[in-house]
């Protein structure tokens, strides 16, 4: 088993521990031996009144935190040292992040169900797990998205259910939590809360329901602002606002960068069009709301990640940061399926960009980050430029490299002594 991660997602997978250990989502008990054994991670992590915490949103390890139960009672009564605990919470976060994504997976077959035959369903659920970033980037560590994209299609299938069965204020707040949920957990993800209150707002005009829906993004918009504001000063937390990149440079490199274009490793993404064009063309038929806040939302996540100062999202592989318009994206697949069908032109073109989307994401599951692409022969950071190489890029050299199907060889004799 290997475990695609950088220092982003090193203090996510100790944060279940601070909590069940310490009582604190501060991560004072992990700070100093992450200080002097692992330098390089610590840009993961913020000091602030003495404490040390995430330099990131914390919604998703707490969400997932219950799970860590039964581990965190071994490593107490078994009185582990940081570093073991360090190496095990490794581990774990690779199986809580193929959970996660694995269900996000299932949720999204469930409400594909709800809105095509089964045989579209399935497939466009193997479009989601097996052709996009769910697969290279979501399921390999606790990156934020994963969680993001299980909250937002969760999100998607109760306010499916507020249209088939208006007035139902169960399903209205479950759009709401699942909704703030995915903002508290990935701030862009603001745009989807907008998408469904406006959907609300102009399409049922009914104050109460609006109010029931605003309520859980509201309370959890003002928990995450206080957290904000205690261990960073500011509302916006650890990000700032840096939306000034260049469309020619962060929009087109969001989409056609041999590093970090969709369309370069997740082509069959473009089948999105067409279904937005069969939807808009027979609005009768494809009159659920899930279509106009799909067609909202991704186009707000692919600007918002194209307009960011550092819009190749840092170490990764492929377009990570727009993981969270993948759920989206696929959905909106689904009103060109008939066409597809129908259609050997299309046919073949949708199984030639499903094909080496699959081929891409695998790749990067399998072989990324053998090559250490990002840091040779310089951070990606420091040479931006070489995010537009055709002839080096992580997709050829990963490849070259080679699988690594197990854990880094330097860790194999720690692992042996937790077993």
């Amino acid at each position: 088993m290997q475990r695609i991660a950088a220092g982003d997602t090193v203090a996510a997978s100790l944060l279940p521990f601070a909590v069940w250990l310490d009582g604190s989502v501060a991560l004072d008990r992990f700070y100093p031996y992450l200080a002097e054994n692992a330098p390089g991670q610590m840009h993961g992590f913020v000091l602030r009144n003495g404490h040390a915490y995430s330099a990131y949103p914390i919604a998703l390890p707490l969400l997932i935190s219950p799970f860590y139960a039964p581990a965190a009672l071994w490593v107490r009564v078994a009185g582990w040292d940081t570093g073991r605990i360090v190496l095990f919470a490794g581990v774990l976060e690779k199986l809580a992040a193929s959970l996660v994504a694995s269900l996000s997976a299932a949720l999204f077959y469930l409400l594909a169900l709800r809105l095509t035959s089964s045989r579209g369903a399935l497939l466009l659920a193997l479009v989601y797990a097996f052709a996009t970033e769910t697969w290279a980037v979501s399921s390999q560590a606790l990156w934020q998205h994963g969680g993001g994209q299980l909250a937002t299609i969760a999100g998607l299938a109760a306010l499916l259910q507020v249209w088939e069965k208006p007035g139902h204020r169960a399903q209205l707040l479950a759009a709401g939590l699942a909704s703030g949920l995915a903002a508290a957990i990935r701030p862009t993800n603001g745009v989807f809360v907008a998408a469904v209150l406006v959907w609300l707002a102009v399409a049922r005009r009914k104050p109460l329901e609006l109010a029931l829906a605003a309520a859980a993004p509201a309370l959890l918009g003002l928990a995450t602002a206080a957290y904000n504001l205690h261990v960073f000063g500011r509302v916006t937390g650890g990000y700032d606002m840096a939306f000034d990149a260049l469309p020619s440079g962060g929009l087109l490199g969001t989409l056609a960068s041999p590093a970090r274009g969709l369309l370069v490793y997740t082509p069959v993404a473009l089948f999105s069009l067409p279904g937005v064009w069969a939807w808009r063309r027979d609005r009768a038929r494809w009159s659920q709301p899930v279509w106009s806040v799909s067609a909202f939302t991704a186009l707000a996540l692919i600007l918002t990640a194209g307009l960011w100062r550092i819009w190749w999202g840092g170490h990764c592989y492929g377009p990570r940061l727009l993981a969270d318009a993948i759920p989206f994206l696929v959905l909106l697949m689904t009103p060109a399926l008939d066409y597809i069908r129908r259609s050997l032109t299309l046919r073949a073109a949708f199984a030639a960009l499903l094909a080496w989307s699959v081929f891409t994401q695998a790749v990067g599951a399998f072989c990324y980050p053998n090559s250490n692409w990002d840091e040779t022969p310089a951070a990606v950071g420091r040479q931006p430029a070489r995010l537009w190489d055709w002839r080096d890029n992580p997709i050829s050299r990963s490849l070259a490299a080679g699988p690594r199907l197990g854990p880094d060889r330097r860790a194999l004799p720690k692992l042996r002594e937790l077993l």
